[in-house]
């Protein structure tokens, strides 16, 4: 399905029909608003690149913010309160940092929608969406060679392998200087760096677990005044001994506060923060020992009346007990006659289950 916002409601703000029809000058308007899962962002992706993904622990289930959820996202109360009052003007102004940009049209929506911001920099894994993106801002361009300009991109951080960091398009606004950006790389590799200066930061994608502690510690150095909207709980992810600057917005708080997107036009709650480091007791406690978060989730199976177990990291289901869940794994103790539980990345280990673990099924007598 597409062609057209779903209506907006309490999971989205109403975005100015003149982006709408920018967007879709870009995209073609069958792929502003697409809903459900066979998108046009989930059908390019080729098969090495579902084996790549598979290699790396991980899935290529892709879904998006829609417009009006990206105009709620972007609200004072939210994001938005991390831009400044006036128009940007060259380099002066607000930088957007989107991690895992998909097919472009969050970040191109950002910066067309809002002036204040002077640069929104997008970085996307898999070739064939940011092939997309990247086809979306050449034909902007097309369009409209009058108001814009193709430039080169940044140039990538001195402590990045040349060969990851991957194509790159620039677009420039003739009148202000403005420039969005698409790189095809990991954004472990090339633009998690931009973190540091980012005003706002979209983190809408689900990443293997084993790569928490890595996100937490470039987070941790986030501008004051930052602003992150995430597809996971700080609470959840935080596996760090650096405390978390992050409070959670006002606004956010409310479990009511979701953000319509293509799988769930009604509303799918995401997490919003701002970095404030005059916190006297951090609002999010974390540890590299982390106890809680698990990627499985216990399914029960009607017919053959029993439970199963589903990854949502790689996408892949099992009637067998997990024995890892986050970074804990459970083990045999041939000595003891009984199973031990071993966090992975300290070397601890401890005879209680962990909550991720408890929570499948494991005790000491399992």
């Amino acid at each position: 399905a597409g062609g057209g916002t779903a209506p907006c409601g309490p999971a989205g703000l109403v975005t100015p029909p003149e982006i709408l029809a920018a967007l879709q000058l870009a995209f073609g308007g069958d792929l502003v608003g697409e809903t459900g899962y066979d998108l046009a962002a989930t059908r390019c992706c080729s098969a090495a690149e579902k084996a790549e993904a598979k290699a790396r622990g991980s899935s290529l289930l892709y879904g998006e913010l829609l417009p009006d959820g990206v105009t709620k996202a972007m609200s004072p109360e939210r994001l938005g309160g991390s831009l400044p009052s006036a128009p940007a003007s060259g380099s002066h102004g607000a930088v957007v940092l989107e991690l895992g940009h998909g097919s472009g049209k969050v970040a191109m929506q950002v910066w067309m929608q809002y002036p204040q911001v002077s640069h929104v920099y997008g970085v996307e894994l898999v070739p064939s969406r940011y092939a997309i993106s990247a086809a979306g801002l050449r034909k902007l361009l097309a369009q409209r060679p009058e108001a814009y300009r193709q430039l080169d991109p940044s140039p990538v951080p001195a402590t990045c392998d040349p060969a990851s960091a991957g194509e790159a398009v620039c677009l420039q606004e003739q009148s202000t200087g403005r420039r969005l950006e698409f790189r095809c790389a990991d954004f472990f590799a090339v633009g998690l760096d931009l973190a540091v200066r980012a005003d706002a930061i979209f983190f809408a994608v689900h990443i293997p677990c084993k790569l928490f502690p890595q996100l937490c510690q470039t987070l941790a150095k986030a501008k004051e005044g930052c602003r992150l909207f995430s597809y996971h709980s700080l609470d959840s992810i935080w596996w760090s001994d650096e405390p978390c600057p992050f409070r959670q917005c006002e606004e956010n708080v409310p479990e009511t506060d979701m953000f319509s997107t293509s799988w769930s036009p009604q509303g799918y709650r995401f997490y919003v923060y701002v970095c404030d480091r005059m916190q006297k007791v951090p609002a999010i406690q974390g540890g590299l020992r982390n106890e809680t978060f698990s990627e499985w989730q216990s399914l029960w199976d009607e017919a053959l009346q029993k439970w199963y177990f589903h990854n949502q990291e790689t996408e892949e289901s099992q009637w067998e007990l997990p024995t890892q869940a986050g970074c804990w794994r459970a083990q045999w103790s041939a000595e003891w006659n009984a199973h031990f539980y071993w966090h992975e990345p300290t070397g601890h280990s401890q005879w209680v289950a962990p909550q991720c673990l408890a929570d499948l099924g494991w005790t000491t007598s399992t």
